[in-house]
């Protein structure tokens, strides 16, 4: 089921203008990972959009503007493959909003484009910008209408995330036999650091597949 991702046919910057995302998340270990994956696939019309390797860098300035305002400033690598050369950037501004019926909400402002993450980085630097934390997944897309679901494999286990309208997102949850009472609020790096304290290990500033102290989802 991999996805050919071909970044050289984005010819200009694609922007998502300032807007509210709303949207739940759910932990899964490996082995309820494979089923909710595969009553993904049963739902009607469901569209799938591939499998991709992203790694995801938190930056702040020395004022410590995006901890203060509980805001993520963050450059994504997006590949095919871990390895692969070809490489698309979203570069984004999140900010923590009220959570209203058990669904969090997001402000959020994202522009795409392709470019070398490094030379990238070293501009944000040179502004003020230096990287605080990073976090490796694998991301599986699903589209369902206006609505998407994302199957994400991280170093620790696994995430799903339905983001779109609140009735959209209600209705998957109900074809996915998912409880929004039992949606995680937070985020990826909330997860690794709950795991973290729970086998009373020290978490790190980045999350990597290659660590063999990563915590585990049970």
């Amino acid at each position: 089921m991999e996805h050919i991702f071909s970044p050289t046919k984005v010819e200009e910057p694609s922007k998502k203008s300032n807007f509210i995302e709303s949207e739940l998340k759910f932990l899964f270990n490996p082995t309820s990972a494979l089923l909710i994956r595969k009553k993904i696939l049963k739902i009607k019309n469901i569209s799938y959009e591939g499998r991709f390797y992203e790694k995801t860098i938190m930056l702040d300035n020395h004022q410590q503007t995006m901890n203060k305002e509980d805001a993520r400033l963050r450059v994504r690598e997006i590949k095919n493959q871990q390895n692969s050369q070809d490489t698309r950037i979203e570069f984004s501004y999140k900010r923590r909003l009220q959570a209203t019926g058990g669904i969090k909400k997001e402000e959020e402002i994202e522009i795409s484009f392709v470019a070398d993450a490094d030379s990238f980085l070293k501009i944000l630097n040179k502004m003020g910008y230096e990287v605080t934390t990073s976090y490796e997944r694998y991301r599986e897309i699903y589209i369902l209408k206006e609505s998407k679901i994302t199957l994400d494999e991280f170093p620790f286990g696994y995430i799903l995330e339905i983001e779109g309208e609140e009735k959209e997102i209600k209705k998957i949850c109900r074809l996915l036999n998912l409880k929004i009472s039992d949606s995680y609020a937070l985020s990826c790096d909330d997860v690794y650091v709950d795991l973290c304290k729970r086998e009373k290990i020290q978490p790190k500033d980045h999350i990597l597949f290659n660590d063999l102290e990563m915590p585990k989802l049970k």
